[in-house]
């Protein structure tokens, strides 16, 4: 098993999100007791998985009221102790009835006011604030999350393709064939999976380019120098996906043409892309 593959695989990250089958699961324990590699990816993959949790959990800042609403406390105190002070001391002033104390009293409590008021601002701005940090925050972490999820999702499609070729590959009656890409197109490649039995044929696109809007790509099997039709490649699947051909009984060679959509009873030469030969 080639361990680097394994773990590029998106198994992992599925294990550690939960997302692995029981059979998923049982494999990679038993691997991981006996490889180092294996183990390290996923405690690595737990501690990110951790990571990301502890951005979520993040609290108010309450210490801050707390300490605010404690030096409100201790400012009344001392407003109450001064008026009772000045109301013991107080004495009429002329040409006024109201006592001193009781102006002072009427100007601290407006003051008391303004304190209480204050703090209240003091505190909606600290909540504001510690709010859009932590919606910040969180927004962030759900796209850390989201893009994620996303990925495994995409490893856990492409592993179980990859899985799917490995049962093709192993399968003594299955013969592989690589098809590679013609002149201008060297970069292309496909493979076709031929059950020597059964005479099922199975192809896999690997690398061809996007097809164009009304065309699609078609099999074909060489027998005697003949092209055989194979079928086409279906319009709904992507590139890595196995479909299932056309039963070929015979054949020396398969080659991959674009067509009209539907195909045609003859491949248009021009318009060859890959061939492999048995």
């Amino acid at each position: 098993m080639d361990i680097k593959a394994y773990i590029s695989s998106g198994i992992i990250e599925s294990y550690v999100l939960g997302l692995a089958s029981e059979e998923e699961v049982s494999i990679l324990n038993c691997i991981r007791q006996n490889n180092a590699e294996v183990e390290r990816a996923i405690l690595e993959a737990e501690s990110v998985l951790e990571g990301l949790a502890n951005m979520q959990a993040i609290g108010l800042p309450s210490y801050l009221k707390q300490d605010i609403w404690n030096r409100i406390e201790a400012e009344n105190l001392a407003v109450e102790e001064e008026d009772e002070n000045a109301e013991e001391e107080s004495v009429p002033s002329a040409g006024n009835n109201k006592p001193i104390s009781a102006i002072d009293r009427k100007q601290w409590t407006s003051f008391k006011s303004q304190s209480w008021a204050i703090a209240a601002s003091l505190l909606l701005a600290i909540s504001i604030g510690a709010n859009i940090i932590l919606y910040q925050r969180n927004d962030k972490t759900n796209d850390k999350l989201n893009h994620t999820l996303t990925r495994v999702h995409t490893e856990q499609n492409n592993f179980a393709k990859l899985k799917d070729k490995w049962l093709l590959v192993q399968n003594p009656a299955i013969k592989t064939i690589p098809l590679k890409g013609v002149e201008n197109k060297s970069d292309f490649h496909a493979l076709v999976f031929w059950d020597q039995v059964s005479k099922t044929v199975y192809l896999s696109l690997e690398h061809m380019p996007v097809i164009p809007k009304g065309k699609q790509y078609q099999l074909w099997a060489m027998v005697d120098g003949k092209p055989v039709n194979a079928g086409v490649f279906p319009l709904d699947t992507v590139q890595g996906d196995i479909s299932k051909m056309l039963d070929i009984p015979e054949a020396q060679a398969f080659a991959i043409t674009l067509e009209d959509e539907g195909g045609k009873d003859a491949p248009t030469l021009s318009d060859l892309y890959v061939i492999g030969s048995i």
